[in-house]
């Protein structure tokens, strides 16, 4: 097998083992084992091996002397560092969108924020973090901003297992709809200052409910 094909496989390999992260079907904590993945997938060790690590440099996988690579676990720390650099970087960055962008820019942000819509009200969580990255990036409009929108395309990778958790309680997904529906009417119509402000208010607010959930109080 030429190395350019390895690469490819080993590409492949890493986005359907980050997907099983992301959608909790390999939970947080939980071992990686290379013989166990590679027999799975119908793939050598080798692609497995460079995914792993490349999934360590994402964030989402952790590596221990003698017992090798893990999913890494939940955390309050990272949730808060995550979600205070997220507000440190993405309400300018959808503020700057908001006025920058093209007519083809907003069908864009138009279909991310309908397919977003149908997840949730499907009750497709899995699906939904995803489509949720997927729309907040669109206003950040990355065509315009392509070194901000690869930072935020990682934060939100790393935040993702945290988004969907953040909706499993009740009324979480329609209060989240809401504040996406308020976001994007104010996005749509150039308003950049009350969307950077709406931006801010849902991160904080997001941020604030999952560090409840990961530390409660005695």
């Amino acid at each position: 097998m030429s190395e350019p094909l390895l690469r490819t496989m080993s590409g492949q390999i890493t986005a359907r083992i980050r997907e099983k992260i992301l959608t909790g079907e390999y939970p947080p904590g939980s071992a990686l084992l290379q013989d166990v993945i590679a027999a799975e997938f119908g793939v050598s060790k080798i692609p497995v091996r460079e995914a792993l690590v490349q999934l360590r440099a994402e964030g989402l996988v952790d590596v221990y002397a003698h017992r090798g690579f893990q999913v890494r676990p939940l955390s309050s720390t990272e949730v808060d560092e995550v979600f205070k650099l997220r507000l440190q970087i993405e309400p300018a960055a959808v503020a700057d969108g908001a006025r920058q962008a093209s007519a083809e820019d907003l069908e864009l942000v138009r279909l991310a924020f309908s397919n977003l819509n149908e997840a949730l009200a499907a009750g497709e969580l899995q699906e939904s973090g995803e489509l949720n990255r997927a729309f907040h990036l669109a206003l950040t409009v990355p065509r315009l901003q392509p070194v901000t929108a690869e930072i935020l395309n990682r934060l939100h990778t790393l935040s993702h297992r945290y988004v969907r958790m953040h909706l499993l309680p009740h009324g979480r997904v329609s209060r989240a709809t809401a504040e996406h529906t308020d976001l994007y009417e104010a996005w749509t119509s150039r308003n950049a200052e009350e969307a950077r402000r709406l931006t801010h208010a849902h991160i904080e607010r997001t941020r604030e409910d999952l560090a409840r959930l990961l530390h409660p109080p005695a």
